[in-house]
C-alpha cells in the first residue's frame, strides 16, 4: 500500500441540534471538511433465520474482540514513534434562544408549558484516545462520556456514551483494510422532531469491514460489509428504529499523480425491527431493499487545491407498500483550496435523498451548499466560519393533505474563534444563527446561539 505525506488541519465542528457538540477534528487537506464520503451503505442483507427476519451480524463484538486481543498479545512489543494516548476533559456552555425550533407564530406556553423557548445548556465531558501502531497493524480507539444539562427544560438532561474503535489491518502490503465500530448518542434534533415535552435520544451504531486487494501498481479490488442501526428512545415514526446490513464491491484505479477513480455497487436489505408486521393504516412497512451504485473521483488539482466528486444513484423498494418506494441521483462535488499558508476554503455542493415517512411524504430530497473558510491568525489563534444553505423537498405523499408538497429553505451561519494559550488547553467561542422558511405555515423558525468551551488534554 503506497503512503504519502499528508498535511492535517484542525477544526472545530459545531452542530445546530438542541444540544452542544463542539468537537476538534483533524482532516487531511485532500479530504475537505464537510466533503461527502458517501453513505455508510444504507442497505442490508437477509441472514439465515426465520423467513423475513434479520439478525445483527455482530461486527461490533468481533471488532472489539479483535482490538482487545491485539492489545493484549502485542503489549510487550515496541511501540511506534507516532503512538499516542490522550485523556481530555472539557466543559461547554451554550445559550439557544429557540431550543425547540418553534415557528414565530407558535405560543411557547401552549407548546412547551413554559413562557420561554430559550435555554442554557452545559456539557461536561471526559474522553480518551488511543492510537497504537504494532508492526503492520494500527489500532485507534476513542471513547467519551458527555453529561448534558439543561437549565430550564431539565427533563432533557442525559449522559451520552460514545465510542469509535478501528483496527487498520494489513496481512501483506497488497492486502489490507479496516474493521471498525462506533456508537453515537444524542438528543433528536427539533428541526423535525416535534415531541417537545418528551426526551427522545437517538443512538446510531455502525460496524464496518473493508478490504482492499492491490493488483499491480494501480488497480485495487474493493469489498466490504456494513451494518448500521438507529434507535430512538421515544416514538419517531417518520424516522423509525431500523437496521441495515449491506455488502459492497468495486474497483479503484490509483494514478501516479495521486488522483483516483473508483466505481462501487451496494446491495442489501433493511428492517424496522420494532415493527413485527407492516402497519396498514399509517402505511408503514417493516422491510425494504436498498441498492446503490456510485462513481468517485479524487483529484489533486495542484499542491494547494483538491477536488472530490461523487455521483451515485440510490433506490429503495419496500416489501409491502410500493407507494413508499423512492429513487434518484445523489452525490456531491467538494473543493478544498489552500489560499495562503494561513487561509483556506472548503466548498461543497451536493444532493441527498433520505427516508422520511409520514402521510404527507415518504422521502426528502435535499440540495445543499456549504462554504467554510478558515484563517490561522497566529500560532495559537484561528478564526473559522461556515455557511450552510439547504433546500428540502418532501416527496411521495400517501394521501391528499394540506401538508403535501412541503418545501423548506434552511440557512445556517456560524463564526468561531479558537485560542490555544498553552499546548494542552483549547478555548473556543462561537456565534451561530439558524433559520428556516417554508411554503407551509408553521414550519418557519429562527434560532440564535452563543457558545464558549474549554478543553484540557492530559
Amino acid at each position: 500500500m503506497e503512503t504519502e505525506d499528508i498535511d492535517y488541519i484542525d477544526y472545530i465542528e459545531y452542530t445546530d441540534a438542541p444540544y452542544i457538540t463542539m468537537t476538534r477534528h483533524s482532516i487531511p487537506v485532500h479530504a475537505p471538511a464537510g466533503a461527502n464520503r458517501g453513505p455508510e451503505v444504507h442497505s442490508s442483507q437477509r441472514l439465515p433465520g426465520e423467513a423475513g427476519s434479520m439478525r445483527p451480524i455482530g461486527l461490533a463484538r468481533l471488532g472489539l474482540a479483535a482490538v482487545l486481543s491485539l492489545l493484549v498479545v502485542v503489549a510487550p512489543a515496541t511501540a511506534g514513534t507516532d503512538d499516542t494516548f490522550n485523556l481530555s476533559a472539557g466543559v461547554a456552555v451554550q445559550h439557544d434562544d429557540n431550543l425547540f425550533r418553534l415557528s414565530s407564530s407558535a405560543n411557547a406556553r401552549t407548546a412547551l408549558g413554559k413562557p420561554t423557548k430559550a435555554d442554557d445548556i452545559t456539557v461536561t465531558s471526559v474522553a480518551l484516545k488511543l492510537n497504537k501502531q504494532v508492526s503492520l497493524q494500527r489500532v485507534e480507539l476513542e471513547a467519551s462520556l458527555s453529561d448534558h444539562r439543561y437549565s430550564t427544560f431539565d427533563y432533557l438532561n442525559y449522559l451520552a456514551r460514545n465510542y469509535a474503535a478501528t483496527w487498520r489491518w494489513q496481512v501483506t502490503p497488497y492486502l489490507h483494510g479496516k474493521l471498525s465500530s462506533d456508537r453515537t448518542e444524542s438528543l433528536n434534533s427539533f428541526i423535525d422532531y416535534t415531541g417537545y415535552r418528551t426526551r427522545n435520544l437517538r443512538t446510531d451504531e455502525n460496524q464496518r469491514f473493508d478490504s482492499v486487494f492491490e493488483v499491480g501498481s494501480a488497480w485495487r479490488i474493493l469489498a466490504g460489509v456494513v451494518q448500521t442501526t438507529r434507535t430512538n428512545s421515544a416514538l419517531f415514526s417518520q424516522e423509525g428504529d431500523n437496521r441495515l446490513i449491506s455488502a459492497e464491491g468495486g474497483l479503484r484505479y490509483d494514478f501516479r499523480s495521486g488522483a483516483s477513480l473508483s466505481a462501487l455497487a451496494r446491495n442489501g436489505r433493511g428492517e424496522y425491527f420494532n415493527r413485527g408486521e407492516p402497519l396498514t393504516v399509517p402505511v408503514l412497512d417493516n422491510r425494504f431493499d436498498q441498492n446503490e451504485s456510485e462513481i468517485r473521483l479524487h483529484w489533486p488539482l495542484t499542491g494547494k487545491a483538491t477536488l472530490d466528486l461523487r455521483a451515485a444513484r440510490i433506490e429503495r423498494t419496500h416489501a409491502h407498500f410500493s407507494e413508499r418506494d423512492f429513487a434518484g441521483p445523489v452525490g456531491a462535488v467538494s473543493l478544498y483550496l489552500k489560499i495562503t499558508d494561513k487561509t483556506s476554503l472548503t466548498a461543497s455542493l451536493g444532493r441527498e435523498l433520505s427516508s422520511y415517512q409520514s402521510l404527507a411524504s415518504s422521502a426528502i430530497s435535499t440540495d445543499r451548499l456549504v462554504i467554510s473558510p478558515s484563517w490561522q491568525i497566529g500560532m495559537k489563534t484561528a478564526l473559522r466560519a461556515r455557511y450552510d444553505y439547504a433546500r428540502r423537498d418532501f416527496q411521495g405523499a400517501i394521501t391528499a393533505s394540506p401538508l403535501n408538497d412541503r418545501f423548506d429553505t434552511q440557512h445556517s451561519a456560524m463564526l468561531a474563534l479558537e485560542w490555544q494559550p498553552v499546548h494542552d488547553l483549547a478555548l473556543n467561542a462561537s456565534l451561530q444563527n439558524d433559520r428556516r422558511t417554508s411554503n407551509l405555515p408553521g414550519y418557519d423558525y429562527d434560532s440564535k446561539m452563543a457558545a464558549i468551551s474549554a478543553q484540557f488534554t492530559f
